[in-house]
Protein backbone atom coordinates (compact mmCIF):
# COMPACT_ATOMS: atom_id res chain seq x y z
CA UNK A 1 0.00 0.00 0.00
CA UNK A 2 1.59 3.30 -0.77
CA UNK A 3 1.44 6.72 1.27
CA UNK A 4 -0.77 8.28 -1.20
CA UNK A 5 -3.72 5.81 -0.58
CA UNK A 6 -3.71 6.75 3.19
CA UNK A 7 -6.23 8.85 4.04
CA UNK A 8 -5.53 11.40 7.54
CA UNK A 9 -8.69 12.40 8.81
CA UNK A 10 -6.96 15.63 10.81
CA UNK A 11 -4.32 17.99 9.64
CA UNK A 12 -1.43 17.45 11.63
CA UNK A 13 -1.01 20.86 13.26
CA UNK A 14 2.99 21.57 13.83
CA UNK A 15 2.02 25.05 15.79
CA UNK A 16 0.75 23.26 18.33
CA UNK A 17 1.91 24.29 22.28
CA UNK A 18 4.99 22.93 22.50
CA UNK A 19 5.59 22.46 19.21
CA UNK A 20 4.59 19.18 20.02
CA UNK A 21 2.57 17.03 17.47
CA UNK A 22 -0.47 15.56 19.19
CA UNK A 23 -0.12 12.40 17.16
CA UNK A 24 2.92 11.39 14.70
CA UNK A 25 2.45 10.64 11.01
CA UNK A 26 3.40 7.19 11.51
CA UNK A 27 1.40 6.74 13.95
CA UNK A 28 -1.54 7.67 11.72
CA UNK A 29 -0.48 5.77 9.12
CA UNK A 30 -0.30 3.07 11.23
CA UNK A 31 -3.80 3.48 12.22
CA UNK A 32 -4.96 3.84 8.94
CA UNK A 33 -3.53 0.59 7.54
CA UNK A 34 -4.77 -1.12 10.65
CA UNK A 35 -8.69 0.27 9.83
CA UNK A 36 -8.44 -0.99 6.61
CA UNK A 37 -7.48 -4.30 7.92
CA UNK A 38 -10.65 -5.01 9.85
CA UNK A 39 -13.15 -7.79 8.87
CA UNK A 40 -14.98 -9.78 10.67
CA UNK A 41 -14.62 -13.61 11.54
CA UNK A 42 -17.13 -16.17 11.43
CA UNK A 43 -16.44 -19.31 13.64
CA UNK A 44 -17.70 -22.26 12.02
CA UNK A 45 -18.90 -25.94 14.43
CA UNK A 46 -16.14 -27.97 15.76
CA UNK A 47 -15.38 -31.14 13.92
CA UNK A 48 -16.58 -28.96 10.68
CA UNK A 49 -16.39 -31.25 7.81
CA UNK A 50 -14.11 -29.53 5.03
CA UNK A 51 -13.95 -30.83 1.62
CA UNK A 52 -14.12 -31.42 -2.02
CA UNK A 53 -15.87 -33.63 -4.79
CA UNK A 54 -15.90 -35.50 -7.58
CA UNK A 55 -17.56 -37.93 -9.52
CA UNK A 56 -16.22 -41.24 -10.90
CA UNK A 57 -17.21 -40.60 -15.16
CA UNK A 58 -15.87 -36.83 -14.72
CA UNK A 59 -12.37 -37.39 -13.19
CA UNK A 60 -11.50 -41.28 -13.47
CA UNK A 61 -11.17 -41.40 -17.72
CA UNK A 62 -11.61 -44.64 -19.71
CA UNK A 63 -15.00 -45.87 -18.79
CA UNK A 64 -17.31 -47.87 -20.61
CA UNK A 65 -20.86 -47.01 -20.27
CA UNK A 66 -24.26 -45.85 -21.03
CA UNK A 67 -22.81 -41.96 -21.34
CA UNK A 68 -19.65 -43.14 -23.18
CA UNK A 69 -21.59 -44.74 -25.33
CA UNK A 70 -23.90 -41.97 -26.39
CA UNK A 71 -21.03 -39.60 -26.81
CA UNK A 72 -19.89 -41.26 -29.86
CA UNK A 73 -23.46 -42.42 -31.70
CA UNK A 74 -24.12 -40.94 -34.82
CA UNK A 75 -27.21 -38.95 -33.57
CA UNK A 76 -24.41 -36.99 -31.06
CA UNK A 77 -22.18 -36.42 -33.57
CA UNK A 78 -24.41 -34.75 -35.70
CA UNK A 79 -25.77 -32.68 -33.21
CA UNK A 80 -22.34 -31.15 -32.38
CA UNK A 81 -21.36 -30.63 -35.92
CA UNK A 82 -24.18 -29.04 -36.41
CA UNK A 83 -23.85 -26.62 -34.20
CA UNK A 84 -20.26 -26.16 -35.03
CA UNK A 85 -18.27 -27.40 -32.26
CA UNK A 86 -15.58 -30.58 -32.22
CA UNK A 87 -16.49 -33.85 -30.82
CA UNK A 88 -13.31 -33.89 -28.93
CA UNK A 89 -14.81 -31.34 -26.69
CA UNK A 90 -17.45 -33.30 -25.53
CA UNK A 91 -16.43 -36.60 -25.02
CA UNK A 92 -14.85 -37.41 -21.61
CA UNK A 93 -12.41 -39.85 -23.03
CA UNK A 94 -9.35 -39.91 -20.54
CA UNK A 95 -10.86 -37.38 -18.14
CA UNK A 96 -8.68 -36.21 -15.33
CA UNK A 97 -6.85 -39.95 -15.78
CA UNK A 98 -7.83 -39.97 -11.86
CA UNK A 99 -8.10 -43.83 -12.24
CA UNK A 100 -4.18 -43.77 -12.42
CA UNK A 101 -3.56 -40.87 -10.81
CA UNK A 102 -5.69 -40.61 -7.45
CA UNK A 103 -3.02 -40.20 -5.30
CA UNK A 104 -1.93 -37.18 -6.94
CA UNK A 105 -5.64 -35.50 -6.44
CA UNK A 106 -5.62 -36.57 -2.88
CA UNK A 107 -2.04 -35.14 -2.29
CA UNK A 108 -4.00 -31.89 -3.98
CA UNK A 109 -6.99 -31.91 -1.12
CA UNK A 110 -4.82 -32.43 1.42
CA UNK A 111 -2.51 -29.19 0.09
CA UNK A 112 -5.75 -26.81 0.28
CA UNK A 113 -6.16 -27.95 3.72
CA UNK A 114 -9.43 -30.20 3.32
CA UNK A 115 -10.50 -32.57 6.03
CA UNK A 116 -12.62 -34.60 3.91
CA UNK A 117 -13.39 -36.02 0.51
CA UNK A 118 -16.13 -36.82 -1.84
CA UNK A 119 -15.47 -39.26 -4.58
CA UNK A 120 -17.26 -41.89 -6.61
CA UNK A 121 -17.18 -45.71 -7.93
CA UNK A 122 -18.65 -46.46 -11.59
CA UNK A 123 -21.03 -49.04 -11.53
CA UNK A 124 -19.96 -50.19 -15.16
CA UNK A 125 -16.17 -51.18 -13.71
CA UNK A 126 -17.14 -53.25 -11.18
CA UNK A 127 -20.19 -54.95 -12.99
CA UNK A 128 -19.32 -54.66 -16.71
CA UNK A 129 -21.89 -57.31 -17.51
CA UNK A 130 -24.27 -58.79 -15.57
CA UNK A 131 -23.28 -61.14 -12.31
CA UNK A 132 -19.94 -60.78 -13.40
CA UNK A 133 -17.91 -59.02 -11.23
CA UNK A 134 -14.30 -57.28 -11.58
CA UNK A 135 -12.01 -58.47 -9.16
CA UNK A 136 -9.65 -56.33 -10.41
CA UNK A 137 -11.67 -52.86 -10.18
CA UNK A 138 -12.63 -53.81 -6.92
CA UNK A 139 -9.73 -54.35 -5.58
CA UNK A 140 -8.78 -50.76 -7.08
CA UNK A 141 -11.81 -48.99 -5.78
CA UNK A 142 -10.75 -50.59 -2.10
CA UNK A 143 -7.25 -49.27 -2.47
CA UNK A 144 -8.09 -45.87 -3.11
CA UNK A 145 -10.60 -45.40 -0.15
CA UNK A 146 -7.25 -46.89 1.69
CA UNK A 147 -5.01 -44.08 0.56
CA UNK A 148 -7.92 -41.64 1.33
CA UNK A 149 -8.27 -42.58 4.61
CA UNK A 150 -4.37 -43.04 5.13
CA UNK A 151 -4.30 -39.37 4.43
CA UNK A 152 -6.82 -38.81 7.32
CA UNK A 153 -9.83 -37.83 5.11
CA UNK A 154 -13.37 -38.31 6.07
CA UNK A 155 -14.62 -40.40 3.10
CA UNK A 156 -17.90 -40.12 1.30
CA UNK A 157 -18.69 -42.54 -1.41
CA UNK A 158 -20.73 -41.77 -4.10
CA UNK A 159 -22.54 -45.40 -5.39
CA UNK A 160 -24.71 -43.94 -8.40
CA UNK A 161 -23.42 -40.75 -10.40
CA UNK A 162 -26.29 -40.97 -13.28
CA UNK A 163 -24.12 -43.66 -15.43
CA UNK A 164 -24.84 -47.20 -15.62
CA UNK A 165 -23.20 -50.24 -17.16
CA UNK A 166 -24.36 -50.96 -21.38
CA UNK A 167 -26.58 -53.65 -20.18
CA UNK A 168 -28.78 -51.82 -17.54
CA UNK A 169 -29.96 -49.68 -20.74
CA UNK A 170 -30.21 -52.36 -22.87
CA UNK A 171 -32.73 -53.81 -20.26
CA UNK A 172 -34.73 -50.20 -20.09
CA UNK A 173 -32.67 -48.34 -17.83
CA UNK A 174 -34.14 -47.26 -14.59
CA UNK A 175 -37.76 -47.37 -16.13
CA UNK A 176 -37.44 -50.98 -15.64
CA UNK A 177 -38.19 -52.65 -12.19
CA UNK A 178 -34.95 -55.17 -12.92
CA UNK A 179 -32.94 -52.55 -12.50
CA UNK A 180 -33.50 -52.00 -8.43
CA UNK A 181 -32.73 -55.66 -8.32
CA UNK A 182 -29.40 -55.24 -9.98
CA UNK A 183 -29.00 -52.19 -8.49
CA UNK A 184 -29.10 -53.46 -4.81
CA UNK A 185 -26.80 -56.61 -6.06
CA UNK A 186 -23.86 -54.65 -6.69
CA UNK A 187 -24.74 -52.27 -3.21
CA UNK A 188 -24.16 -55.42 -1.41
CA UNK A 189 -20.49 -56.00 -3.32
CA UNK A 190 -19.99 -52.21 -2.51
CA UNK A 191 -20.76 -52.69 1.01
CA UNK A 192 -18.72 -56.08 1.46
CA UNK A 193 -15.85 -54.80 -0.25
CA UNK A 194 -15.22 -51.24 0.32
CA UNK A 195 -17.84 -50.72 3.09
CA UNK A 196 -14.89 -50.63 5.89
CA UNK A 197 -13.17 -47.08 4.59
CA UNK A 198 -16.37 -45.65 4.46
CA UNK A 199 -17.77 -42.82 6.37
CA UNK A 200 -21.05 -41.71 5.01
CA UNK A 201 -22.36 -43.07 2.11
CA UNK A 202 -24.25 -41.63 -0.83
CA UNK A 203 -26.72 -43.76 -2.63
CA UNK A 204 -27.80 -42.28 -5.50
CA UNK A 205 -26.30 -38.14 -6.83
CA UNK A 206 -29.89 -36.14 -7.97
CA UNK A 207 -32.22 -38.19 -8.79
CA UNK A 208 -34.63 -35.94 -9.58
CA UNK A 209 -31.91 -34.71 -12.52
CA UNK A 210 -31.84 -38.31 -14.14
CA UNK A 211 -35.42 -38.48 -14.19
CA UNK A 212 -36.37 -35.03 -15.79
CA UNK A 213 -33.01 -35.28 -17.91
CA UNK A 214 -33.06 -38.73 -18.95
CA UNK A 215 -37.19 -39.31 -19.46
CA UNK A 216 -38.71 -36.11 -19.56
CA UNK A 217 -36.41 -33.73 -21.47
CA UNK A 218 -34.59 -36.31 -23.43
CA UNK A 219 -30.91 -34.51 -22.83
CA UNK A 220 -29.33 -37.33 -20.60
CA UNK A 221 -28.94 -40.69 -21.78
CA UNK A 222 -31.29 -42.69 -22.22
CA UNK A 223 -33.04 -39.76 -24.10
CA UNK A 224 -36.64 -40.20 -23.57
CA UNK A 225 -39.85 -38.03 -23.43
CA UNK A 226 -41.42 -40.45 -21.73
CA UNK A 227 -43.74 -39.09 -18.85
CA UNK A 228 -44.91 -42.95 -18.09
CA UNK A 229 -41.39 -43.81 -17.90
CA UNK A 230 -40.33 -40.89 -16.22
CA UNK A 231 -42.60 -41.79 -13.22
CA UNK A 232 -41.31 -45.54 -13.57
CA UNK A 233 -38.18 -44.27 -12.80
CA UNK A 234 -39.13 -41.84 -10.51
CA UNK A 235 -40.82 -44.45 -8.20
CA UNK A 236 -37.48 -47.22 -9.00
CA UNK A 237 -35.15 -44.76 -7.58
CA UNK A 238 -37.03 -44.43 -4.38
CA UNK A 239 -36.86 -48.22 -4.04
CA UNK A 240 -33.35 -48.28 -5.02
CA UNK A 241 -32.65 -45.94 -2.24
CA UNK A 242 -34.44 -47.59 0.61
CA UNK A 243 -33.27 -50.68 -0.48
CA UNK A 244 -29.79 -49.87 -0.39
CA UNK A 245 -30.37 -47.95 2.92
CA UNK A 246 -30.98 -51.22 4.84
CA UNK A 247 -28.50 -53.02 2.53
CA UNK A 248 -25.53 -50.75 4.12
CA UNK A 249 -27.10 -50.86 7.44
CA UNK A 250 -27.47 -54.26 7.89
CA UNK A 251 -23.31 -54.37 7.04
CA UNK A 252 -22.79 -51.58 9.15
CA UNK A 253 -25.17 -50.36 12.12
CA UNK A 254 -23.62 -46.99 12.39
CA UNK A 255 -23.47 -45.83 8.85
CA UNK A 256 -24.72 -42.74 7.91
CA UNK A 257 -26.92 -42.89 4.29
CA UNK A 258 -28.70 -40.25 2.30
CA UNK A 259 -29.04 -38.80 -1.54
CA UNK A 260 -28.00 -35.37 -2.69
CA UNK A 261 -30.83 -33.60 -3.62
CA UNK A 262 -30.00 -30.74 -6.39
CA UNK A 263 -32.05 -28.31 -4.19
CA UNK A 264 -33.24 -25.26 -5.95
CA UNK A 265 -34.35 -21.89 -4.04
CA UNK A 266 -37.90 -21.34 -5.57
CA UNK A 267 -39.75 -18.11 -5.11
CA UNK A 268 -41.88 -16.08 -6.93
CA UNK A 269 -40.71 -12.85 -8.58
CA UNK A 270 -43.96 -10.91 -6.75
CA UNK A 271 -44.95 -11.70 -3.12
CA UNK A 272 -48.13 -10.32 -4.14
CA UNK A 273 -48.95 -12.25 -7.34
CA UNK A 274 -51.21 -15.42 -6.33
CA UNK A 275 -50.92 -17.35 -9.88
CA UNK A 276 -46.46 -16.71 -9.45
CA UNK A 277 -46.84 -17.84 -5.87
CA UNK A 278 -48.83 -21.30 -6.45
CA UNK A 279 -46.17 -22.13 -9.45
CA UNK A 280 -43.26 -21.40 -7.17
CA UNK A 281 -45.09 -24.01 -4.82
CA UNK A 282 -45.67 -26.91 -7.05
CA UNK A 283 -41.74 -26.47 -8.65
CA UNK A 284 -40.32 -26.32 -5.34
CA UNK A 285 -42.63 -29.36 -4.33
CA UNK A 286 -42.70 -31.62 -7.77
CA UNK A 287 -37.88 -30.59 -8.11
CA UNK A 288 -37.16 -30.34 -4.28
CA UNK A 289 -39.40 -31.77 -1.97
CA UNK A 290 -41.50 -34.92 -3.48
CA UNK A 291 -38.13 -37.00 -3.86
CA UNK A 292 -37.35 -36.23 -0.38
CA UNK A 293 -41.03 -36.81 1.45
CA UNK A 294 -40.40 -40.22 -0.07
CA UNK A 295 -37.44 -41.27 1.77
CA UNK A 296 -37.52 -39.06 4.77
CA UNK A 297 -37.41 -42.25 7.25
CA UNK A 298 -34.56 -43.78 5.31
CA UNK A 299 -31.91 -41.38 5.75
CA UNK A 300 -29.41 -40.54 8.49
CA UNK A 301 -28.51 -36.73 6.89
CA UNK A 302 -29.68 -34.35 4.41
CA UNK A 303 -27.00 -34.46 1.30
CA UNK A 304 -27.36 -31.38 -0.34
CA UNK A 305 -26.23 -29.98 -3.45
CA UNK A 306 -26.67 -25.99 -4.44
CA UNK A 307 -26.18 -23.99 -7.78
CA UNK A 308 -29.72 -22.37 -8.92
CA UNK A 309 -32.34 -19.79 -8.24
CA UNK A 310 -35.60 -20.04 -9.59
CA UNK A 311 -37.26 -16.94 -9.67
CA UNK A 312 -40.77 -17.98 -10.83
CA UNK A 313 -42.84 -15.39 -13.30
CA UNK A 314 -46.27 -16.54 -14.35
CA UNK A 315 -45.80 -16.51 -18.41
CA UNK A 316 -43.44 -18.55 -20.61
CA UNK A 317 -40.51 -19.39 -20.09
CA UNK A 318 -42.14 -19.31 -16.05
CA UNK A 319 -38.70 -17.93 -14.74
CA UNK A 320 -36.85 -14.80 -14.82
CA UNK A 321 -33.66 -14.05 -12.57
CA UNK A 322 -32.58 -11.11 -12.65
CA UNK A 323 -28.95 -12.28 -13.29
CA UNK A 324 -26.97 -9.34 -11.35
CA UNK A 325 -23.97 -11.31 -11.39
CA UNK A 326 -23.47 -14.95 -13.67
CA UNK A 327 -20.95 -17.57 -13.54
CA UNK A 328 -19.23 -18.77 -17.26
CA UNK A 329 -22.24 -20.94 -17.68
CA UNK A 330 -24.36 -18.21 -17.15
CA UNK A 331 -25.98 -18.92 -14.15
CA UNK A 332 -27.12 -16.30 -11.60
CA UNK A 333 -25.10 -16.33 -8.53
CA UNK A 334 -26.87 -15.70 -5.80
CA UNK A 335 -25.86 -17.15 -2.57
CA UNK A 336 -28.69 -15.89 -0.29
CA UNK A 337 -30.78 -18.80 -1.74
CA UNK A 338 -28.26 -21.57 0.18
CA UNK A 339 -29.88 -19.82 3.53
CA UNK A 340 -33.60 -20.14 2.43
CA UNK A 341 -32.68 -23.70 1.21
CA UNK A 342 -30.89 -24.57 4.58
CA UNK A 343 -34.29 -23.23 6.48
CA UNK A 344 -36.32 -25.60 4.49
CA UNK A 345 -33.99 -28.37 5.13
CA UNK A 346 -34.25 -27.72 8.88
CA UNK A 347 -38.19 -29.10 9.11
CA UNK A 348 -36.63 -32.32 8.49
CA UNK A 349 -34.64 -32.43 11.64
CA UNK A 350 -32.01 -34.41 10.18
CA UNK A 351 -27.81 -32.91 10.11
CA UNK A 352 -27.06 -31.57 6.59
CA UNK A 353 -23.85 -31.92 4.57
CA UNK A 354 -23.29 -29.65 1.71
CA UNK A 355 -21.78 -32.06 -0.78
CA UNK A 356 -21.64 -29.83 -3.84
CA UNK A 357 -21.97 -25.95 -4.10
CA UNK A 358 -19.09 -24.31 -6.91
CA UNK A 359 -18.96 -22.07 -9.83
CA UNK A 360 -17.41 -22.42 -13.12
CA UNK A 361 -15.03 -19.61 -13.22
CA UNK A 362 -12.06 -19.93 -16.34
CA UNK A 363 -10.31 -17.09 -15.21
CA UNK A 364 -10.30 -17.67 -11.56
CA UNK A 365 -11.83 -14.47 -10.75
CA UNK A 366 -15.02 -14.68 -8.73
CA UNK A 367 -14.52 -18.38 -7.16
CA UNK A 368 -12.85 -16.93 -3.90
CA UNK A 369 -15.87 -14.61 -3.25
CA UNK A 370 -18.14 -16.80 -4.28
CA UNK A 371 -17.16 -19.31 -1.57
CA UNK A 372 -16.52 -16.65 0.85
CA UNK A 373 -20.34 -15.76 0.04
CA UNK A 374 -22.37 -18.70 0.48
CA UNK A 375 -20.48 -19.35 3.58
CA UNK A 376 -21.88 -16.27 5.26
CA UNK A 377 -25.05 -17.38 4.53
CA UNK A 378 -24.42 -21.17 5.26
CA UNK A 379 -23.30 -19.54 8.99
CA UNK A 380 -25.98 -17.51 9.41
CA UNK A 381 -28.47 -20.89 8.71
CA UNK A 382 -26.24 -22.74 11.34
CA UNK A 383 -26.69 -19.75 13.67
CA UNK A 384 -30.33 -19.91 13.45
CA UNK A 385 -30.10 -23.46 14.06
CA UNK A 386 -29.58 -25.35 11.29
CA UNK A 387 -27.31 -28.54 12.15
CA UNK A 388 -24.77 -28.45 8.75
CA UNK A 389 -22.10 -30.74 9.38
CA UNK A 390 -19.87 -29.87 6.42
CA UNK A 391 -19.54 -27.93 3.04
CA UNK A 392 -17.72 -29.73 -0.33
CA UNK A 393 -17.09 -27.37 -2.85
CA UNK A 394 -17.45 -28.59 -6.71
CA UNK A 395 -14.90 -29.72 -7.36
CA UNK A 396 -11.44 -30.43 -6.81
CA UNK A 397 -10.51 -30.55 -10.00
CA UNK A 398 -11.70 -29.18 -13.57
CA UNK A 399 -13.03 -31.77 -15.04
CA UNK A 400 -15.39 -33.05 -17.34
CA UNK A 401 -18.60 -31.46 -17.21
CA UNK A 402 -21.41 -33.82 -19.34
CA UNK A 403 -23.33 -32.00 -21.99
CA UNK A 404 -21.06 -28.42 -21.53
CA UNK A 405 -17.90 -31.06 -21.91
CA UNK A 406 -14.47 -29.45 -21.15
CA UNK A 407 -14.91 -26.04 -21.24
CA UNK A 408 -16.37 -24.98 -17.83
CA UNK A 409 -13.88 -24.87 -15.05
CA UNK A 410 -15.40 -25.52 -11.43
CA UNK A 411 -11.97 -27.10 -9.89
CA UNK A 412 -9.91 -25.82 -7.90
CA UNK A 413 -7.10 -27.56 -9.16
CA UNK A 414 -5.79 -26.93 -13.23
CA UNK A 415 -5.24 -29.74 -15.32
CA UNK A 416 -2.80 -29.22 -17.67
CA UNK A 417 -4.83 -30.62 -20.98
CA UNK A 418 -1.28 -32.11 -22.56
CA UNK A 419 0.62 -33.22 -19.60
CA UNK A 420 -2.39 -33.74 -16.93
CA UNK A 421 -0.27 -32.24 -14.73
CA UNK A 422 -2.05 -30.64 -11.42
CA UNK A 423 -1.82 -27.13 -10.96
CA UNK A 424 -3.58 -25.14 -7.30
CA UNK A 425 -5.09 -21.92 -8.00
CA UNK A 426 -5.32 -18.82 -6.44
CA UNK A 427 -8.90 -19.16 -5.47
CA UNK A 428 -7.66 -22.72 -3.36
CA UNK A 429 -5.22 -20.56 -1.67
CA UNK A 430 -8.13 -19.16 -0.14
CA UNK A 431 -10.61 -21.94 0.74
CA UNK A 432 -7.42 -23.23 2.44
CA UNK A 433 -7.42 -20.70 5.26
CA UNK A 434 -10.98 -21.40 6.04
CA UNK A 435 -10.34 -24.95 6.48
CA UNK A 436 -7.18 -24.66 8.50
CA UNK A 437 -8.83 -21.91 10.61
CA UNK A 438 -11.93 -23.08 10.39
CA UNK A 439 -13.09 -19.50 10.26
CA UNK A 440 -14.46 -17.31 7.50
CA UNK A 441 -13.08 -13.84 7.27
CA UNK A 442 -15.21 -11.20 5.21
Amino acid sequence: MSLKNIKVNKPIDLRSENNQVEESFSEKIVEQVEAQKKYKEYQFPDNFLWGTSTSAYQVEGGIKNDWSQWEKSDKRKKQIEKRGDELKDFVAGQACDSYHRYEEDFDSAVEIGTNSIRIGIEWARIEPKKDMWDVEAIKHYRKMLKSAKERGFVVVLTIWHWTNPIWITEQGGWSNKKTVKDYLSFVEIVAEELGLYVDYWVTLNEPMVHVVNGYLCGKFPPNKKNPVKALKTFNNLVKAHTGAYGIIHRHFEDARVSITGLINYTEPSNKWNLIEIGLAKIIHYSWNHRFLKKIKNHWDYIGLDYYFHDRIIWYPPFKKNENKVVNDMGWEIYPKGIYYVLKYLAKFNKPVIILENGIPDANDKKRADFIRNHLFYIHKAIQEGVDVKGYFYWSLLDNFEWLAGWSPKFGLVKINSETGNREIKESALVYKEICESNILKI
